[in-house]
């Protein structure tokens, strides 16, 4: 099956113009959204599904329908203590990813920051918590003060940033000594295997990492009957062939490359050393820390 002929333009300009890939991705979402007044897409991820006879999370009849997308969060963070911590997400997106985070994992606060004005106001008038703050800004520059939050999650959104090194040197400017980082996304082997080096370069320490390509496999074949009926109703028909691009029902050309190993999905779990670890100062007798 071939991609679509916006599909493959869209790809092709976001890899030769970098600089182009935030405000093109942001048209993309925005226009997704503006076909959604019903609240139908508050989750734009690919979904996980665990292996079989391990721990599902339990979720209220509401959540339901977007098990396969929180399970994607809950396996990002299942290793990280969320509870009474000081949370930021970037590329928050509809606020799904969000919601599920405060309801079911009780942080003290959670920040969510898109580019995307539509998203955020969506969000302000529909995901309100108590102790939520909803921001419309960039990765690459985030809008929040220097050491700020205990963890920062980024969900299959960095594949849209026109430079990585940039978004990790804000990541690692406002999370506190000591804090986590949970990171997944879709891209080539050789991309992937470049933003695990530049991870380590921006002086993050790798936790835990591991290729769910399979997980997510799996889940996009269990949500394309759904997907499918949501962009035969939502979308005109000149544009569905590329919306299941986008979307990677079964049997599209995304679908395709991971099954083929051209596209792999990883997640990995980071953290930010403390102040003792980054400078040692050792003695002749002795491996005590600076303070």
């Amino acid at each position: 099956m071939r991609p679509s002929f916006l599909a493959g333009s869209f790809f092709a300009v976001t890899q030769l113009f970098p600089r182009y890939r935030p405000a093109l991705w942001a048209a993309w979402y925005d226009a997704l959204a503006q076909r959604d007044t019903a609240g139908n897409f508050l989750f734009m991820n690919y979904g996980y599904v665990p292996e079989e006879g391990l721990k599902q999370p339990i979720l209220e009849s509401s959540d339901e329908p977007y098990r396969y997308c929180i399970q994607l969060y809950a396996h990002a963070l299942r290793n990280i203590k969320v509870e009474s911590a000081d949370v930021l997400e970037v590329g928050s997106g509809r606020g799904g990813g969000g919601s599920f985070c405060v309801r079911y994992l009780k942080p003290k606060s959670y920040i969510g920051v898109d580019l995307s004005a539509s998203a955020i106001e969506w969000c302000l008038r529909t995901q309100q918590f108590s102790n939520t703050k909803w921001i419309q800004g960039r990765a690459d520059s985030l809008p929040l003060p220097d050491a700020s939050v205990d963890i920062v999650l980024n969900v299959e959104s960095s594949h849209s940033y026109p430079s990585i090194p940039d978004f990790l040197s804000e990541v690692v400017r406002v999370l506190r000594p000591g804090g986590s980082f949970a990171w997944c996304d879709i891209g080539k082997p050789a991309a992937l295997a470049q933003i695990r080096a530049q991870m380590s370069e921006a002086g993050l320490v790798e936790a835990d990492g591991h290729d769910i390509t399979s997980n997510v496999l799996t889940a996009l074949e269990r949500v394309t009957p759904e997907r499918e009926a949501q962009i035969s109703s939502h979308v005109p028909e000149w544009l569905r062939h590329a919306f299941r691009d986008f979307a990677g029902v079964r049997g599209s050309v995304l679908y395709r490359l991971m099954r083929e190993g051209g596209l792999v999905y990883q997640m990995r779990l980071l953290r930010k050393p403390t102040v003792y670890e980054a400078y040692p100062v050792r003695g002749p007798h002795t491996a005590r820390y600076a303070t």
